[in-house]
């Protein structure tokens, strides 16, 4: 391949113009096609996708809870009147929002909806009324109850408040309609709370809580941004006209991704900054030239943008997560021109230079490319993004870099040469043959053989997640007015349509009603007492009519009667009422609800994509959860979703899946140099560093009590192709005996790719993130790792299994 390379090198020499004028054409058409790139911005993409998970993924997106911003208004030393008018101001200042971020504020009640809400119960009485209701009917229709009703009306009629009430009475003179209305609890307002002034309010008229639903997702970092800055714009306004006696604060999905959205933005453009600029006087000290940065960045900016263009070709959408991640494939891929440079700046070009880097470099980017296809073994799309930009990138940038840098990096824009750097005095050294050294590093490893084990895979995204102080204490505030320590569930039936998924709901609504009579349950908010499916509300239809048979309906009708007109009523005062029992009931749709309706059933039901849910919200105690689980598992078609315990199972499976694929990546690695080298003990001469790199990442992580997570565990692959790159270049200058700087010069170029890579990625422990730090952790353990194997472990297993076989054939000779 040397000669190959050398050729179109010598090619190029004579036709540079031409040359360079294709490359500009190349890398124009690479962009036009890059630029099309629509990202997806869903971090569920990183979760492998199964026949076990698949359901719980789609479930996930339509349940609209999760997206809630909760806004807990709160005394500070105001009255209730302040609290109420700071509220009010609030809720007036949002409605402005509804056109582009707000589809709906709750918490607030107008008067006018409680007699809405009555007068539909009352249109609808059959389908509000359970078998419990019918029982307590029975009572209240005997002769002596049916009396003590009728005086009851009758005294409130004579009083102030009686012509409030008239209406309401003769309509319903034995109030079914209170009663029906006691099955809507499960949708209302929750104990410890009260609707006063028309809010939502704690019962020591202490906080007053609104409830947000976005227009979009929590997952559109651009729309929270912008809108999470806009509330706290009104925040601020409002707190200033109440002079601060009432404060607010917010909490919810979109402020805790806007926080980490813009702290993920602030650090990495902290630690690009620092980490740029250092580079910058690295290169420009190292290679005496301020062209180097952009000569060195060329082939690494030409490999993603092949890579991004091939992506755009094959995926509609392309996951920004991977692409992000991606970005630390820099070290990787400057890796490459760092070798050419380095070969250069010590003296070798043309025929020479080719024949030392062009096996190494084509055997790295080949092996490294290999391991990560290995991720299109897994059933995530992100993942398999990941894999084929990596691949393709490495494969770009390699082969870019072995064309252009000789073309423009000549030895003579390089003054006194031969004068040695620091770089160049500590890669002389023969560090492999220091005994400390070595006597330290298989301390090290045998520590690792037993802290390898202790190093766990943290499976809780929320410790992942940064949270400013102001949501700490939001979340900590919303804590304390709820006063429980039982835990959210999201229990949510699906199906094709919506009858489907209802007809599954009210068997779960009765399982809850139940289970909350018994104090298997805390609580739960549901709309099966609202909404029913067809099957079910024809049920309750027929069940009404069976109950109001005529000769209930005439002794009914005969004992309000004798009360009535014994009291003054007229003979036909309660006409309506007779009608109204007898009434054609039909089946409700959705669309039959009222405003107030609507606004609370699209929290519990939500369809998208001929896909329905229907959730309900339980609170449980953890000793509750078990029995929980198993009882809805009876249940078809239905998911009992603890986020915190899915994202564990979810990630569970990543992390197993990731076990499998180092197998798959070191497979890879091993039959690629098998073919390369066709010698065994070249092999294993270098196989042997990357899986004592591991060993010694893992172990020193076991050591520190570091912890895997989703985030870094894909940085390892990274690592694991940097292992591979430094041993197959270590191998290759071993092998080159005929050149007694080749080690030295290949080491120098390890050394500056250690330099580039710690500063692109271990300046991330200067971020706050908490991701970011993890992230940094153990790249920076890794690539330490992966250089101090290279430059001892291998030059000494390359003398025991090869050089003394060597010398010893050559002394017989």
């Amino acid at each position: 391949m040397d000669r190959f390379f050398f050729k179109l090198y010598t090619s190029i020499q004579k036709q540079r113009a031409v040359f360079f004028i294709v490359l500009a054409v190349i890398c124009a058409g690479l962009c036009s096609i890059a630029f099309q790139v629509s990202f997806e911005e869903d971090i569920s993409k990183l979760i492998p996708s199964n026949s076990e998970n698949e359901q719980f993924q789609k479930v996930l997106k339509n349940i609209r809870f999760t997206d809630k911003v909760i806004i807990n208004i709160k005394k500070e030393g105001g009255t209730t009147e302040d609290l109420v008018g700071y509220a009010s101001a609030l809720k007036d200042s949002l409605i402005p929002l509804k056109k582009d971020y707000i589809e709906n504020i709750q918490g607030a009640a107008k008067e006018e909806t409680l007699f809405e809400t009555m007068d539909f119960v009352y249109g609808n009485l059959p389908l509000f009324f359970t078998e419990t209701d019918y029982a307590i009917l029975k009572n209240k229709l005997s002769k002596d109850s049916i009396s003590k009703t009728m005086k009851a009306n009758y005294k409130t009629l004579v009083s102030p408040s009686g012509m409030l009430a008239k209406k309401e009475i003769l309509k319903d003179p034995l109030h079914l309609t209170n009663l029906a209305l006691q099955n809507l609890k499960n949708i209302g307002i929750e104990d410890g709370f009260k609707l006063k002034n028309g809010f939502v309010m704690t019962d020591d008229e202490q906080h007053i809580l609104l409830f947000i639903t976005p227009k979009f997702s929590s997952s559109d970092s651009e729309k929270n941004t912008a809108f999470t800055k806009k509330l706290y714009q009104l925040q601020e306004q409002i707190n200033t006209t109440f002079d601060r006696k009432v404060t607010s604060n917010y909490y919810g999905a979109a402020f805790i991704a806007a926080a980490n959205a813009k702290q993920i933005k602030s650090d990495i453009q902290l630690t690009i900054g620092i980490a740029l600029t250092i580079l910058l006087l690295i290169f420009i000290g190292f290679y005496r030239s301020v062209w180097i940065p952009l000569i060195i960045l060329f082939p690494t900016i030409f490999g993603a943008l092949v890579s991004i263009a091939f992506l755009v070709l094959i995926r509609p959408q392309l996951s920004a997560i991977s692409l992000g991640i991606g970005s630390i494939l820099l070290g990787i891929t400057l890796d490459y021109s760092l070798h050419i440079l380095t070969h250069i700046k010590n003296g070798e070009t043309g025929k020479q230079l080719y024949k030392s880097i062009t096996k190494p470099i084509l055997m790295s980017s080949l092996t490294t490319a290999l391991a990560f296809l290995c991720l299109l073994f897994i059933k995530s799309q992100a993942l398999q993004d990941l894999g084929i930009f990596a691949a393709v990138s490495v494969l770009g940038a390699s082969v870019m870099a072995l064309l252009f840098i000789p073309q423009v990096y000549k030895k003579k824009t390089v003054s006194n040469t031969k004068k040695k750097t620091v770089f160049n005095r500590i890669t002389a050294y023969p560090i492999h043959k220091n005994k400390m050294v070595v006597v330290c590093l298989a301390v090290l490893l045998v520590i690792s053989c037993f802290s390898y084990s202790s190093v766990e895979f943290n499976k809780d995204l929320e410790q992942l997640n940064y949270k400013p102080e102001q949501l700490v204490k939001a979340e900590e505030e919303l804590e304390t007015i709820t006063n429980s320590v039982s835990k959210s569930l999201y229990v949510t039936t699906y199906g094709a349509t919506l009858e489907k998924a209802l007809q599954q709901n009210d068997s779960v609504y009765s399982l809850l009603k139940a289970l909350e009579k018994q104090s298997e349950i805390e609580a739960f908010n549901s709309v099966g007492g609202l909404v029913a499916s067809e099957e079910k509300q024809n049920e309750k239809i027929q069940e009404w009519n069976q109950f109001w048979k005529s000769e209930r309906l005439e002794n009914v009708k005969s004992s309000i009667n004798n009360t009535s007109e014994a009291l003054g009523f007229k003979s036909n005062a309660f006409a309506s009422f007779y009608n109204h029992l007898n009434s054609n009931y039909k089946p409700l749709e959705l669309s039959d609800y009222p405003e107030f309706g609507s606004k609370m059933i699209a929290d519990y039901i939500s369809e998208k994509n001929g896909f329905v849910t229907v959730t309900s919200v339980v609170k449980a105690n953890e000793n509750q959860i078990e029995m929980l689980q198993t009882r809805i598992e009876e249940l078809q078609n239905t998911l009992v979703i603890d986020r915190k315990q899915l994202n564990e199972t979810l990630l569970n499976t990543l992390q197993n899946d990731f076990n499998t694929l180092l197998w798959y990546c070191f497979g890879v690695v091993v039959l690629a140099l098998l073919l390369f080298y066709r010698n065994w003990k070249l092999v294993v001469v270098t196989t042997v560093p990357i899986c004592l790199t591991w060993l010694l990442t893992i172990g020193v992580m076991g050591v520190f009590q570091l912890q895997f997570n989703v985030f870094n565990s894909i940085i390892s692959a990274f690592i694991f192709g940097l292992g591979v790159d430094y041993s197959i270049f270590i191998t290759n200058a071993l092998l080159n005996k005929e050149n007694t700087n080749t080690l030295a010069t290949h080491k120098t170029a390890i050394l500056l790719s250690v330099v580039t890579t710690i500063l692109g990625v271990g300046v991330l422990v200067f971020a706050k993130h908490p991701a970011l730090q993890s992230v940094a952790a153990v790249s920076v353990i890794g690539i330490f790792s992966a250089m101090l194997i290279a430059f001892t472990v291998q030059p000494l297993l390359f003398n025991l299994l090869i050089f003394r076989k060597r010398t010893s054939t050559d002394g017989n000779h």
